[in-house]
């Protein structure tokens, strides 16, 4: 069941069951979508009870139909407002909490912290946020009811009328998606691809250190004597190519490992709406779509933007009248365009090696503009300030997880 793509979209993807003597559990994977758009902070696991889903009798104890639901705010001993802030007692109530309504005969069905005594899975068909864990682990109440805060604060910022009172209240354009029925039992904390780009999803980092591993591996299976020859005789090395992938575009693309080619992976890495994606801004050119079309005309905006609804067709999301300013698995941005015009109008980005050789040529640039400093360099790859600053930083991490694959 695809997201809309309009609105805040929490979307869960079951994937099968644990179980633990006497104790099951259903295990999924979720991912907040804002207007279509990935929230990387906003990521992880939910725990629910066992299936099949069943919306038809009142407190059944399984969990709930995998569709649609409208989320609202919740008042009582879990509350969206004015919940416990103790650092002190695990469990302290009131405890924060998210309604689903729209859910038949079942009543009460929270988005909410597992808590003790009941750390394995606290729901009658609720839903317990959570890091990655295994088969037999218990879920960490600190954790899981960050992620509910976390959630929480986002809904308030994305419709902040629906908390201006303790009233249960419609929020505005949110839900949550429910994927999947499944039945198979999980024998260990699941490693596919698709998965490893939500698990453990930091503040700062898009993504995680196993999902960097699972990127470098795919890189340099697919392109690495392309990256090592690239690197020959630079102060960079194919771990830090991986590493700006990592930062880049790869949070976007591991989900495509394994369902699409090597080759659609590549031409499909058109990303970055900034200026025209609600809430965001833009200094360099393309300000917007609209600086785009007045500069190039229709035919050339047009396909950029026919390019960035096949992206977002990809991943489940409708079409926009938006032109992307990022191009390439390194995401060459459309900056650009004034000087290497062939570039975007031939979709010289469908080809890696097109790719490679712009970031080499940017990197080349900005070393020699620095001094020969490559973190310097990578900063200024990004461009200045402090979010270039961030930008470094993460890819420093990065590249020391990309060296366990493509050494140093």
């Amino acid at each position: 069941m695809p997201i809309v793509g309009t609105g805040w979209e929490l979307h869960l993807k079951r994937l099968g069951m644990h179980k633990s003597g006497s104790k099951q559990r259903t295990y999924g994977s979720y991912q907040v979508y804002i207007d279509g758009e990935a929230q990387p902070s906003l990521a992880g696991f939910i725990c629910e009870r066992l299936g099949p889903g069943d919306n038809t009798t009142a407190s059944n104890g399984k969990r709930i139909e995998a569709k649609t639901y409208p989320l609202w705010t919740q008042f009582g001993h879990y509350r969206s407002i004015g919940y416990s802030t103790s650092e002190d007692v695990a469990g302290k109530p009131p405890m924060p909490a998210i309604l689903l309504l729209g859910t038949g005969a079942r009543t009460g069905i929270l988005i909410h912290p597992a808590h003790p005594p009941n750390l394995y899975l606290s729901s009658i068909g609720c839903l317990n946020p959570t890091s990655a864990v295994g088969p037999k682990d218990l879920i960490d109440f600190w954790d899981s009811r960050r992620r509910v805060i976390a959630l929480l604060e986002s809904l308030k910022a994305h419709a902040p009328a629906a908390f201006a009172h303790e009233v249960t209240t419609r929020i505005k354009d949110a839900s949550i998606v429910i994927d999947g029925e499944p039945t198979k039992q999980l024998t260990a904390t699941p490693t596919p691809a698709f998965e490893a780009v939500s698990a453990e999803t930091a503040l700062l980092l898009p993504i995680s250190k196993a999902s960097a591993l699972i990127c470098a591996r795919w890189l340099m299976q697919n392109f690495g004597d392309k990256l090592t020859n690239a690197c020959a005789g630079k102060a960079y090395k194919p771990k830090h190519l991986c590493a700006i992938v990592c930062q880049e575009t790869a949070y976007k693309w591991i989900p495509w490992i394994g369902t699409q080619s090597v080759q659609t992976i590549v031409e499909r890495a058109v990303f970055d709406a900034s200026g025209d994606y609600p809430g965001t801004t833009r200094t360099a050119f393309p300000v917007n779509t609209k600086a785009f079309r007045d500069k190039y005309g229709k035919p050339f905006t047009d396909m950029l933007i026919a390019e960035a609804n096949k992206t977002r067709q990809l991943q489940g999301w409708g079409d926009k009248p938006w032109v992307y300013k990022g191009y390439g698995l390194f995401q060459y941005d459309l900056q650009h365009v004034k000087t290497a015009e062939d570039f975007f109008k031939n979709r010289e980005w469908y080809s890696f090696d097109n790719c490679l050789r712009r970031v080499v040529e940017e990197l080349d640039s900005k070393l020699s503009a620095q001094g020969g400093n490559l973190w310097k360099a990578i900063k200024a790859y990004n461009g200045s300030g402090a979010a270039a600053e961030r930008y470094m930083q993460n890819v420093k991490v990065f590249t020391d997880y990309c060296e366990e694959v493509t050494g140093p």
